[in-house]
């Protein structure tokens, strides 16, 4: 799920024991409640069910983001939950398990709980919200069941990333490298080759296809600590120890030129020509045939020096007087080649150059080009992924720092103890779109958190962009560490209560709470009916795809 963090720093205490706000006593009094922080329960806390309800009322109470929204939508009062399931709770009485309750009475009672918590979290707006609670099975078995918000509605008809795969992937003129099931699917579209077509299932773009190089390659610094010298391996004791002199030159000579041909390897032609093109990536991050050709000739170099580490490499000069010596010269020399050259680093400098360079040479490179001059973006179905996406992939279709929302936190642990909202700007990135292209961005209520977060990031940035489909998921709120900031809970509080409870509120540029609703579409088009799930399933070639043909219509007419 997304991750976001605040650029500005919320400075706030945390303390091991807070004292909660003050309840009517009609609702909830000073000893029905414990003040202890989530995190500092044990089990030995846990001896009946109204005791697993206070610990998850008071965890929720202290650290959940969205009660002023809950209560503002649908009347939520936490301290009338509280009055209401607290004898509720205390009235089941098998949390224990004693000889004195038989199965059937401990499993219903089980029931109950799942019934009534149920009953507090389905209203729950965040999305993102969900809780593993471990209940009771029978005398000897439990069971884990996973509550969240909205946990009682009708699952909706979305367009699955692998449904979209099927029907698109011959509809588009593209490359291998640009078809990855399960992941990724980009091309220009046969029937309007001016329309380029972007879908992938989740947002782990930056993980599988973004190439980080370093400065150079199989260059070590002189300065390096690991570092094999000529005067290291001609002062060695132990080859030193060798009596025959005769004997001990030919080993010296057989591990030096072994050594020298290693140590030419940084001044290599090969090795030279792709840290010049290593140089060129990282100020362009173009990926040219180039780069392709010289990491590829690097590597062949690479893979043309003597064996240093295998034992029968040195059967002309291996022998119980010598094998002393060699095996320290195996060591160092695998230390060398390691940590100095460190070809770990080498290896994984050539597969991302082979393995995700076409992602460059095919998209992001032709986008900063300005080649691409209509895109659709069919975020349906993606569940969303990893923040680090919005650097890598979603700042380079943004032409313009504009605000897009707002976030906040709890600065304390009192239930509307909130930060100020904090606006969140868009941000250009160097190699991204050189000037505004149309762009329509396709949502369904499979999109769910960094999904809906690009559509209000490019919906920010004016009329050219415009989003179409059903409503997405509603789950916007950010994820992260509660150590860094007071909201949120992403931890195990006891062993029977497991939270994944974001730590930040979202709201977008007009200040609306999405969370539980989803991003508005600029053009509504309703989600496929269930004969056409059916369709897409069983039909993928011939499937009418209703919302790309508006996607389509929109972009022939710019």
């Amino acid at each position: 799920m997304t991750k976001i963090n605040f650029n500005k720093k919320i400075i706030f205490g945390l303390g091991l024991f807070f004292i909660l706000g003050s309840f009517s006593s009609s609702c909830v009094s000073d000893e029905d409640v414990t003040i202890t922080q989530p995190e500092l329960y044990s089990d030995d806390d846990v001896k009946s069910y109204a005791d697993l309800f206070k610990i998850f009322w008071t965890a929720m109470d202290q650290r959940y983001n969205y009660f002023y929204e809950q209560k503002r939508k649908d009347g939520m009062n936490w301290n009338d939950i509280y009055s209401k399931y607290y004898p509720k709770f205390q009235a089941l009485k098998s949390f224990q398990r004693g000889d004195n309750f038989t199965d059937k009475e401990i499993s219903e009672d089980s029931k109950k709980a799942i019934q009534y918590f149920t009953e507090i979290i389905d209203p729950i707006i965040d999305r993102h919200f969900s809780v593993d609670i471990l209940l009771n099975g029978s005398k000897t078995t439990y069971i884990k069941k996973n509550f969240r918000g909205g946990m009682s509605e009708k699952p909706h008809n979305i367009y699955r990333f692998d449904k979209k795969y099927a029907y698109m992937k011959d509809r588009l003129q593209t490359t291998a490298k640009l078809q990855v099931p399960e992941l990724l699917l980009a091309g220009n579209l046969k029937s309007n080759p001016d329309i380029y077509y972007f879908s992938f299932s989740e947002y782990v773009l930056s993980k599988y296809f973004q190439i980080k190089l370093a400065d150079k390659y199989l260059s070590p610094d002189p300065g390096n600590i690991y570092l094999l010298t000529e005067a290291e391996i001609e002062k060695n004791p132990r080859l030193n120890a060798i009596k025959d002199i005769n004997f001990r030159n030919k080993v010296k000579s057989f591990t030096l030129n072994i050594w020298r041909k290693w140590n030419s390897l940084a001044k290599a032609e090969e090795v030279k020509r792709f840290n010049e093109q290593v140089d060129i990536f990282n100020n362009t991050e173009e990926v040219t045939d180039q780069l392709l050709y010289t990491a590829e000739e690097a590597l062949k170099k690479y893979y043309s020096m003597p064996l240093y580490d295998q034992k029968f490499n040195y059967q002309p000069v291996y022998n119980s007087e010598s094998r002393d010596y060699i095996q320290w010269f195996m060591h160092r020399m695998d230390e060398y080649v390691k940590f100095a050259y460190e070809k770990i680093n080498f290896g994984r400098a050539v597969f991302e150059v082979n393995e995700k360079g076409p992602f460059y040479k095919n998209f992001l490179n032709p986008l900063h080009q300005g080649k691409i001059k209509k895109l659709i973006l069919d975020l349906r179905g993606n569940g969303g992924g990893n923040v680090m996406d919005a650097r890598f992939f979603v700042d380079r279709l943004i032409t313009k720092s504009a605000v897009w929302g707002y976030q906040r936190t709890k600065q304390g642990n009192g239930r509307f103890n909130y930060t100020p909202w904090i606006p969140m700007h868009t941000k250009t990135h160097k190699f991204g779109l050189p000037s505004n292209i149309p762009i329509v961005v396709l949502t369904d209520k499979g999109s769910f958190s960094m999904a809906e977060i690009t559509t209000l990031m490019l919906k920010s940035q004016g009329s050219q962009v415009i989003s179409m489909g059903d409503y997405s998921g509603g789950a916007t709120a950010g994820l992260g560490s509660s150590d860094l900031f007071n909201g949120g809970l992403t931890s195990k509080v006891t062993s029977y209560l497991d939270f994944y409870m974001p730590m930040m509120a979202t709201k977008d540029v007009s200040g609306k709470v999405v969370e539980g609703i989803g991003v508005k579409p600029n053009v509504y088009i309703g989600p496929p009916s269930d004969a056409e799930v059916e369709q897409m399933k069983a039909s993928p070639k011939t499937f009418v795809d209703k919302v790309m043909l508006k996607a389509i219509e929109h972009l022939s007419s710019k």
